[in-house]
């Protein structure tokens, strides 16, 4: 057996745990259902079981979506993509989530920027998941910058996250990689591996470091 067939049996693996676990979610629903319990318990208890099961859900289609990059399964149209206006329309989609965040915000885009290769598709995952990355890990600020620097575009995602260490920073693309510091029990530790992975396809780079209590992650864009 093959590398690429290991990897399609565990992908298959974890297709069959997704819905072994969306049936075992419905029956324990139909079974709440029948225990005489106030209707506020039920919902408490309910709740629980549904938070899990998305935790879960969330995880294997992560997990699923990062294999199939790294086997260099998913496929990728390469075309000339505006990094700005990727970037614009994924601040605005986002717009609830920072406003619930609390976080201040300081959005700085460059004009004039010129086109990348890359999959318009991938590039926006790229920067959904900075974005959710920043929005559930920061503190205070958050700042997001597009800017040139030689032959490549910057897109540089900085916020407050004390606790946190310079070797935590040399690991954060690591998949299921999570810092104590980090944990709020949502995350996978898969997303900032599937912006590694969707970088490299495309022949772009990942960088993140610390710096006096300030986390930046970048992304640099071959021009």
């Amino acid at each position: 057996m093959t590398d690429k067939d290991l990897k399609r049996l565990r992908r298959d693996e974890l297709l069959e745990m997704l819905i072994a676990q969306s049936k075992r979610t419905e029956q324990l629903e139909r079974e709440l259902a029948e225990l005489r319990l106030s209707p506020e318990r039920k919902a408490e208890y309910l709740a629980v079981i549904e938070g899990r099961a998305r935790t879960l859900q969330t995880f294997i289609a992560a997990f699923y979506d990062l294999s199939r990059i790294e086997g260099g399964e998913l496929p990728l149209e390469r075309e000339q993509v505006d990094l700005r206006r990727a970037l614009s329309d994924q601040l605005a989609a986002s717009y609830g989530q920072i406003e619930e965040a609390g976080l201040d915000m300081e959005v700085e885009l460059a004009d004039g920027l010129p086109p990348v290769w890359a999959d318009s598709g991938a590039a926006a995952r790229i920067f959904s998941n900075l974005l959710t990355n920043a929005l559930r890990h920061g503190k205070d600020a958050l700042s997001v910058r597009l800017y040139r620097a030689g032959n490549v575009i910057v897109s540089a995602f900085s916020n407050r996250a004390e606790g946190l260490t310079a070797e935590d920073a040399a690991h954060v693309f690591e998949r299921f990689y999570t810092a104590d510091k980090m944990r709020t029990g949502q995350s996978t530790g898969l997303g900032l591996a599937i912006v590694k992975a969707l970088a490299e396809r495309m022949g772009h780079t990942t960088a993140a470091r610390w710096e006096d209590g300030v986390f930046t992650i970048e992304v640099r864009w071959v021009i």
